[in-house]
């Protein structure tokens, strides 16, 4: 079986990027865009700085501990609730070495490999800071795992995301030391016979460095930030489908006008309506009906007129997600954490604190949650609106093939179920969009008594984004048919004229019916009254066509999913366009 996170980002071609060298340690600074090439399989490099710092700081406070026989969370004390059991000198090592062969018992399906490619190198930048008092040898340790792209297997569930991301990432520990399994370029296998293949030593464990591997929420934030990488995809493809979905379906392209968003300048809005507007330029087939008397039309319906205030607030919430997860992938996380001694100047200062909490990484991901599910219902509303021959301007009853006769339409389905299918994953969607992050559970026999779940939410979204992914490729197979539609039909319906003014010569001659438009007052006073979708106007082959972007767009939708001229079955052909939605090439050039 293969869990749903092992098809998420897997393999290197689905990130964009070209970094091939990552530096991380004291005094340097990650990007997101550094974590998904390391995730996607970039070397990683220690700053210079970083090893004398480690080497001091880590000396300082192991002197103090020794010298004055202090009482230490995390280095001579017990863990959780058994922080004031004290463990003599001889068991301090044995202690790591059992909190991580204790904590590592999660359960479920492997993470993928990136998703714990970009855990270990998150936990190896936080030690890095300085601030956890760890040998530079644990750091090490994940870099030398990194760069021979070894990495543990990590079952799925086991975090509750307060004290860290303790069972993921004591799986992750356990593959330092030698023990568990490991996936070496694919393949699972010992982690013992991997790291000798390797030539790497087990890490041996010494005071506090088994509590401080897993002292974070390193499993949570790259869940967070891998997941943050594919939903914008999404955000971008559903740019793509409303733009697509617009223009097909008669819509107009001034909700998107970059001085109207001017008067409402929020980011996200600003930005999907510039993508929106750039895709729909020079559109013949809006240009033909933008005059009113072509189609009759005055506004068109939410789920395009909105489009970019709603996929707006889900690039905001993109936004907000990207800064948090940026913060965190440069924050020192643990517990305890070594400040300075404003007495001796040194990092000697043991502060128990809330550094490995994840509600900060939680409500962002469940930001990344709103958005899947908010798009999904926009792309929903549009697959609603294609089957609907009421409103969907001529475009027949379930898109069924207009050259058909009517023997033969009669016994068609068309495109009528691919709508059914759209309504279940939005629902299934909804379904799995519970606010974890608002049911904590009391852990650690009420010590830990407010915890995250945050990675929870982080697992739940990456099952929820192949859903999406689907849902825009029924709307894109629906555009797809819609535009092959357009193409073969010679009017465009209208209810601007009323009807005692269609004349057979009329609607003969598009060209006559403007010129007299033009010239006869009388006539356009009559606009206002409305008429059913029978009549329509003429328009000339050369009007049919989409923009050039969104024609683009369509002959690779086209490749994979043929115009449907007769029934057939659909699964195979909507599986392989989810595929394209995620491998991003629709979405390669301008204006993304």
């Amino acid at each position: 079986m293969i869990h749903p996170l092992a098809a998420m980002a897997t393999c290197r071609h689905n990130w964009g990027g070209s970094v091939n060298m990552i530096e991380i340690g004291f005094g340097k600074k990650l990007t997101i865009d550094a974590v998904l090439a390391v995730a996607h399989g970039a070397q990683v490099k220690i700053s210079a700085r970083t090893q004398k710092v480690l080497r001091n700081r880590r000396a300082d406070i192991v002197a103090l501990i020794e010298k004055q026989n202090l009482p230490a969370y995390g280095f001579n004390r017990g863990f959780g609730h058994n922080v004031n059991t004290a463990v003599p000198p001889e068991q301090l090592k044995v202690l790591q070495l059992n909190f991580v062969r204790s904590h590592a018992c999660g359960v479920g399906e492997p993470l993928s490999v990136p998703v714990v490619r970009a855990a270990m190198l998150l936990r190896a930048h936080s030690l890095s800071l300085g601030a956890s008092a760890v040998r530079i040898e644990v750091v090490k340790q994940l870099v030398n795992f990194l760069n021979n792209e070894i990495t543990p297997v990590v079952p799925s569930f086991g975090s509750v995301g307060a004290s860290g991301d303790l069972a993921p990432l004591a799986h992750i520990a356990l593959g330092l030391l030698g023990e568990g399994d490991v996936f070496v370029r694919g393949v699972r296998k010992p982690a013992e016979l991997a790291l000798k293949r390797a030539r790497i030593l087990p890490l041996t464990l010494e005071m506090k460095e088994g509590l401080a591997l897993t002292n974070g929420v390193q499993i949570s934030t790259a869940l967070g930030i891998l997941g943050y990488d594919e939903v914008m995809n999404l955000l971008k493809h559903s740019a793509l489908t409303t733009a697509l979905s617009a223009q097909v379906l008669f819509g107009s392209d001034d909700p998107f006008l970059a001085a109207l968003h001017e008067l409402r300048p929020h980011p996200g809005a600003k930005k999907v309506a510039g993508w929106i507007w750039a895709l729909m330029r020079r559109s013949p087939i809006r240009e033909v009906h933008r005059p009113y008397w072509v189609d009759g039309e005055v506004q068109d319906p939410y789920n395009l007129r909105c489009s970019a205030q709603i996929l707006g607030a889900c690039y905001d919430l993109l936004e907000e997600a990207r800064v948090t997860f940026e913060i965190e992938a440069n924050s020192a996380t643990d517990n305890p954490l070594m400040l300075q001694d404003s007495k001796t100047g040194k990092f000697t200062k043991i502060v128990s604190g809330g550094h490995f909490h994840g509600m900060p990484i939680a409500t962002k991901i469940y930001g990344l949650v709103q958005s899947v599910c908010i798009m999904a219902r926009l792309s929903n509303m549009r697959c609603v609106r294609f089957v609907d021959e009421a409103r969907n301007k001529g475009l027949g009853n379930d898109l069924i093939w207009p050259k058909l006769s009517d023997a033969e339409r009669a016994a068609s389905s068309g495109m009528m179920i691919p709508e059914y299918v759209s309504a279940a994953i939005t629902n299934a969607l909804w379904g799995a969009a519970m606010p974890s992050h608002l049911f904590s559970l009391s852990t650690d026999a009420g010590q830990e008594d407010y915890v995250s779940m945050s990675a929870g939410l982080g697992l739940r979204l990456h099952e929820m984004i192949p859903r999406l992914q689907e849902l825009l490729a029924i709307e894109l197979a629906y555009s797809g048919q819609a535009s092959a539609i357009r193409k073969v039909s010679a009017t465009i319906p209208t209810r601007a004229v009323p009807k005692e003014h269609i004349h057979n010569e009329l609607l003969r001659d598009a060209t006559g019916l403007a010129r007299s438009v033009e010239r006869t007052a009388a006539f356009k006073r009559q606009f206002t009254a409305e008429v059913d979708f029978k009549f329509g106007y003429l328009w000339p082959k050369s009007k049919r066509k989409l923009s050039g972007p969104c024609e683009r767009a369509l002959r690779e939708v086209y490749k994979i999913f043929p115009t449907v001229k007769r029934d057939r079955s659909l699964s195979a052909q909507l599986s392989k366009l989810a595929k394209l939605v995620a491998k991003r090439s629709l979405i390669k050039s301008k204006p993304f």
